[in-house]
């Protein structure tokens, strides 16, 4: 469409599928998937409604599908867009779900905690640029998963963290080598050694995130913005190069450091450290080590 001289590339809808997590489960767990801009950007929601989308295993698989089969299901697609359902990106793994590690034997949990990654890490192999649309609380892996992507928008008052110290682990999900290499090296040990959380609007200037907008409703428009300039300027070909380039360096280390972060969590989870951090999460107090 042109107007005014201007090409404007419409913005349209085409489809809406909620892909669930199980044949059990309601539509309030799962990853609701939509197109944008004639088919060429795919957006993905993490989703579990009255649990801030924190992250389960069924959603974790069905993330990983999607993401993989993109190529297949939308051949289109020229950009991708994670973000969450509601006024939260991620809140990290299921309390539940963390606490089953303290009970399982430390080998299995090593197995365990490296297919978890990779139920994320093909947003580091997707063909496309990736970016996440932070329109809420992003902590711990959910924040982890932001930063497997190429491009960041943000809230003001959106909560991120790799809080993994305070719940009593190391980081996982890819946090010992995203962090280290698209951070600052003193915003990188600030915000991985105290574990505190910070606003967007702080995210922002520690450049964790290319912009913070004033508010959640319009981090989505934005980041569609963003999407829809990759989609109507660049050359599809030469933007695949570029994203395998820029990926290189974390791609060959990936599987590496993957392994060392499942091997120190679960030491972690073995330890009583893990128990009492845990508790401490759960009972919102400070927790008081032996």
């Amino acid at each position: 469409m042109i107007t005014n001289g201007k090409v404007l590339f419409p913005v349209v809808c085409c489809r809406r599928l909620l892909v669930r997590a199980s044949s059990t489960a309601t539509d309030k767990v799962g990853v609701d998937l939509s197109c944008k801009h004639n088919d060429k950007t795919v957006v993905l929601s993490l989703k579990n409604e009255g649990k801030m989308n924190c992250m389960t295993e069924h959603m974790a698989r069905t993330f990983k599908d999607i993401v993989r089969k993109l190529p297949e299901s939308h051949p289109t697609a020229r950009c991708l867009v994670v973000t969450g359902h509601g006024n939260s990106f991620a809140a990290g793994a299921d309390l539940a779900w963390l606490e089953e590690r303290s009970k399982t034997d430390p080998s299995k949990n090593i197995e365990i905690m490296k297919e978890y990654y990779g139920f994320f890490t093909p947003l580091l192999e997707a063909s496309i640029p990736t970016i996440a649309a932070i329109n809420g609380p992003a902590i711990g892996a959910g924040f982890c998963i932001s930063m497997f992507c190429d491009l960041r928008i943000t809230a003001d008052d959106a909560k991120l963290g790799a809080n993994f110290v305070k719940v009593g682990i190391s980081p996982g999900m890819g946090g010992s080598f995203t962090l280290p290499q698209k951070l600052n090296n003193q915003v990188c040990n600030d915000i991985t050694l105290t574990g505190r959380t910070f606003s967007g609007k702080e995210a922002e200037k520690m450049g964790v995130v290319l912009k913070s907008v004033n508010s959640r409703s319009m981090v989505l428009e934005e980041s569609l913005k963003l999407a829809q300039q990759i989609v109507i300027s660049t050359s599809p070909n030469a933007m695949k190069e570029t994203v395998k380039l820029l990926r290189a360096p974390y791609l060959a280390i990936m599987e590496a450091q993957l392994q060392q972060e499942a091997e120190a969590q679960s030491r972690c989870f073995a330890s009583n450290d893990f128990k009492i951090s845990l508790a401490s999460v759960k009972n919102k107090t400070l927790p008081v080590f032996d």
